[in-house]
């Protein structure tokens, strides 16, 4: 068997695993996905990517990088729950978290960089420049994972499929609108006003 390039080398690569849990260990894995608000995948890729970094078996630069992703993906899913709790909700929210995490100056968790050179950092070039291939993976993770973190509702077309909204200027080109969020969760204060006949405040 041949030896495998370093992942360093090979951004685009996907091996999929089929893995086998009992139900014990699969209900402990959704309770724990739904704590973290993502899909019950990404608890187990991410828990394995540690595994492999704290063992050794990831180069530092490629385990720096992750790290990157990661941190960078986690705090614009933060900035979008921090929207909705504020009352700030838009259709444009995948957006909005972008540009508000650009504006914040304070450092990345675990990370030297605030969230836009981290940005930078992660892209390798021009954060504004369209066709990087660096950017494709990053920028669908921080949809993907907004729309989950929030408990997000696509807004869609006629023909029933999710509409998208094109930009320029931005890091981003598109964006997937919402029509609702978890305001159950995120929102709570609005959920019993509406309960009682009041308007949200």
């Amino acid at each position: 068997m041949s030896q495998s390039t370093p992942a360093s080398n090979q951004p685009g690569t996907q091996i999929k695993y089929t893995i086998p849990f009992t139900s014990v260990v699969n209900v402990a894995l959704l309770r724990a996905a739904a704590a973290e608000r993502m899909e019950p995948t990404e608890i187990i890729q991410r828990a394995t990517i540690n595994s492999l970094i704290k063992e050794g078996f990831i180069e530092k630069v490629d385990a720096d990088r992750i790290k990157l992703f990661w941190a960078l993906v986690d705090r614009a899913v933060q900035a979008a729950q921090e929207i909705c709790r504020a009352n700030r909700f838009k259709s444009s929210i995948t957006l909005d978290a972008i540009r508000d995490c650009m504006k914040d100056p304070a450092k990345l968790a675990g990370q030297p960089y605030n969230w836009i050179d981290g940005y930078r950092a992660y892209v390798r070039d021009d954060i504004y420049k369209n066709g990087n291939p660096e950017k494709g993976p990053i920028n669908r993770e921080i949809g993907f994972r907004i729309r989950a973190g929030i408990g997000g509702v696509v807004e869609k077309g006629d023909d029933g499929k999710p509409k998208t909204t094109k930009v320029l200027g931005e890091i981003i080109q598109s964006y997937t609108p919402m029509a609702d969020f978890d305001q159950v969760t995120f929102n709570p204060q609005a959920t019993r006003a509406s309960e009682v006949g009041f308007p949200a405040v």
